[in-house]
């Protein structure tokens, strides 16, 4: 969560030549034992469709 939230900060903070400003959403998942690779993915996925739903331009969890 920290990397992503200084990704999320950084590109938030530097403008773009020609196009100004850029922001992001990310989706962080965690992996546990018996998850898949796949599994994980999908999570990560879920959570950046919940970050965009939320407003965007920002950090969300997927939950567990």
């Amino acid at each position: 969560m920290k990397l992503a939230e200084r990704i999320r900060a950084a590109v938030a903070d530097s403008p773009f030549k020609d196009v100004g400003t850029v922001t992001v959403s990310v989706g962080v998942a965690e992996m546990h034992d018996g998850l898949t690779t796949k599994t994980l993915e999908a999570r990560a996925d879920e959570a950046l469709y919940e970050a965009k739903k939320a407003g965007r331009n920002r950090v969300q969890l997927a939950q567990s």
